[in-house]
Formats: C-alpha cells, structure tokens, sequence
C-alpha cells in the first residue's frame, strides 16, 4: 500500500510560478551541486545517487512567500500526508534545478540514524515549475509502498505541489534536457516540515 500523499495542482498561482522561474533562471551562477546525507559518512555530493543543483546564494525573498503560501494551506498538506492535526515547528526548504541526466536514487527523507539532530521531518512537499511548453524529459517523482512493490509515478508538471509522509520510499527518475540547457531544466522546491524532538531524545539506530 502507497504511503498517504496528495497532489495540488496551480499551487502558488501563474504570476508567483512565473516569478520563481524567472528567479531561478536569472541566476544560474548560484546553483552548485546538491548534497546527499551518508550515514556513515555525512553529507557530499554524491552523483551516483542523486544529480541535481541546489541553490545557495540569497533568496529570502522568495522563499519568505514559499513559506507563506505553505502555511495558509497546512491543514491541506499536513492532513494530505497522513498527518492530520500536525504543527511543524520547523520549516526547511531548498531550490533546486535538474539538467540532463538528473536523477535521485530511492531513499526515505527522515534520517533514520542521526543522533545529534534535535527535529525529525515528518511531512516532505515538492514545488515544480519549469518553462512551458516542457521542454524536458523524465524526472517524474516515483513513490513506492511502505510493503509491496506498488509505486505511483507522479509527473513534475508546472506549478504543481506534491505531499506525502517523510518516512516513504521514493526516487527521482532521470531527466533528459535536450543540450543541457539550463533554462530548460527541471526545477523545485524541496520543503520538509519537522517535528521537534522531546528533551533528551536519542535514537539507536
């Protein structure tokens, strides 16, 4: 059985998708090899697994109306993911472009193994937007069940959110972008909501 998840079609609106795109596209420079968290040997980039770009210069901006618009439809997204009656106590996000040969290997985003960390994500939400008409291929975000071998292949259409819980197993396919044009990538926002952890918390493992 697939883990809760929804689909939320024009999220944020054709302006505010617009402006994001037209963001990302104006600064190409700031984009810089995304990290993957190892748990034996910490965050790096590691291609193998997942090839994207990750936005690190200043975008207060336009992550200030991310979080926005997130917010005034929590019980919507919280609720999509299983997790009705939630409140985050923490909001992380990050901008992200996809070229040619883009991909994420299958993995769950809660950190099963890490002790030092004082939250726990429990809701995981994924923004497209991309130039239109698409001009690439593939990237389609791949969830699989907690048991069994079902999984749901979801599209990365333009302005299009999608929910689930932190704790599915999913993948990013690979993305073909005809000359590896950045404009014509494929790009996101990644956004968790995290739970805080109760006073002296620890895992195992």
């Amino acid at each position: 059985m697939l883990a809760s998840h929804c689909i939320i079609d024009g999220f944020l609106g054709a302006a505010a998708a617009q402006d994001l795109l037209d963001f990302a596209l104006a600064n190409e420079a700031g984009f810089s090899p995304s990290l993957v968290y190892n748990n034996e040997s910490g965050s790096g980039v590691r291609s193998e697994s997942r090839h994207s770009f990750r936005f690190e210069g200043d975008w207060k901006a336009q992550r200030k109306g991310f979080r926005a618009a997130i917010e005034s439809r929590i019980e919507e997204i919280v609720s999509g993911a299983g997790s009705a009656g939630f409140r985050p106590d923490q909001m992380e996000i990050e901008l992200v472009a996809t070229r040619d040969g883009g991909h994420f290997i299958r993995h769950i985003d809660t950190r099963t193994k890490v002790l030092d960390t004082p939250t726990d994500r429990i809701v995981s939400a994924v923004y497209y937007f991309h130039r239109e008409p698409q001009a690439f291929s593939g990237g389609e975000l791949i969830l699989h069940a907690l048991v069994g071998e079902e999984r749901l292949a979801i599209e990365p259409r333009h302005d299009r959110l999608v929910v689930f819980t932190s704790i599915a197993p999913h993948e990013v396919n690979r993305t073909a972008v005809p000359g590896d044009a950045f404009a014509d990538g494929r790009f996101s926002i990644n956004c968790w909501l995290h739970r805080n952890r109760p006073a002296g918390a620890a895992r195992s493992g």
